[in-house]
């Protein structure tokens, strides 16, 4: 009598206890964005500061007052060569996760409001931004035609803004709020100023909450070439290419993004965190949803109910996707896909492990 071959169905009944916790780091403030290196882990906090911990021994090694109000992204190069912070302000740190230092400090010469998201592409060298005026902006690092001085009048602290700064009647106006920890934020090796022709005005019609750089995720690019994907508060994912050129308005600037494809147009339900696994896209959405995608195709091919309150990260790792939302809970999937030779066969299962408070 032969063995049956195992079955490709998933158990679905994973542990019903939360994993046993190894380390807990504490801060006096919200910790609101985290990045890991193969050495430290960051922490961005309500505070402004960026805490830095041992991976190793998990003592705290450095306590930084990077930005004047709360983080809202941290974001680590792929090559580890780069952290980058942006918060509640539309100032953008560059840091070396090796030695803290500030290497950038980078703005608009807009007024974005606060930067909620930072993708960077290793092979342009460029930093994305996403705002709250929905527009993407970029700028090269290497622009050496971007640098300003550190008292440069466009800065965000020097020049007027049009509502906060504007007169009452009989000419008066309100001091700006200044705070001590805003002497400890360090001074920037260089400062970048973003050109006025580097920026896609309304790529998405809400904030642009989440932004990452991948390589290759649709058969609509070469295999190799970066696609940077953005998730608005209008419900849509887009994926744009990169490009060398400048916009048609501005032959001065450098870099330009196009727009290669948008998904989710019938849904208006805000895109919070996004994560790609080849050309299959996770999102995450309000009131816990995760949404599955199909690059290739361009078909939603699963709706998950993960949690109670909103996605707010998610991650791709060890196989796993690793997904937090609102409220503290975390959760851990195993999303297996198989492939019959005919791709309109496809289908994927879903193992679903613990759901934890954090």
């Amino acid at each position: 009598m032969t063995t049956p071959p195992p079955s490709r169905e998933l158990d679905d009944s994973g542990p019903d206890t939360a994993p046993d916790q190894l380390q807990e780091l504490r801060h006096s403030g919200s910790v609101l964005a985290i990045a890991v290196s193969d050495k430290y882990i960051f922490a961005g906090t309500s505070d402004g500061e960026i805490v830095v911990w041992s991976l190793g021994t998990y003592q705290l090694v450095q306590t930084i007052q990077a930005h004047k109000r709360s983080i809202l992204c941290l974001h680590l190069s792929e090559d580890s060569k780069y952290l980058f912070s942006s918060a509640c302000e539309p100032i953008v740190g560059v840091w070396c996760p090796k030695t803290f230092t500030r290497l950038y400090e980078i703005y608009s010469t807009y007024d974005v409001g606060d930067v909620f998201s930072v993708a960077y592409s290793p092979q342009k060298e460029t930093l994305y931004l996403g705002t709250q005026t929905q527009d993407i902006q970029w700028i090269g690092l290497k622009d050496t035609s971007r640098r300003v001085p550190h008292d440069s009048a466009n800065h965000p602290d020097k020049r007027q803004h049009r509502f906060f700064d504007s007169r009452a009647v009989g000419g008066t106006s309100t001091p700006r709020r200044t705070e001590e920890h805003y002497a400890l934020i360090p001074k920037a090796a260089q400062v970048l100023e973003i050109d006025d022709g580097a920026i896609r005005q309304y790529a998405h019609f809400g904030w642009i909450f989440c932004m990452l750089v991948a390589k290759g995720p649709t058969v609509l690019v070469d295999p190799e070439e970066e696609v940077l994907i953005s998730g608005g508060g209008d419900g849509t994912i887009k994926l744009w290419r990169l490009s060398d050129n400048g916009p048609d308005h501005d032959d001065g600037v450098l870099g330009d993004i196009e727009e290669i494809m948008t998904l989710g147009e019938d849904d208006s339900e805000s895109v919070k965190s996004i994560a790609v696994d080849g050309s299959f896209l996770y999102a995450g959405k309000l009131r816990g949803v995760i949404e599955l995608w199909d690059l290739d195709t361009k078909q939603k091919l699963r709706v998950i109910k993960a949690h109670d309150g909103h996605v707010n990260t998610l991650r791709m790792s060890f196989g796993l996707l690793w997904s937090g939302a609102t409220g503290g809970s975390a959760s851990v999937r195993s999303l297996l896909a198989f492939k019959a030779p005919d791709r309109a066969n496809f289908r994927t299962e879903t193992q679903h492990c613990p759901l934890w408070q954090g």
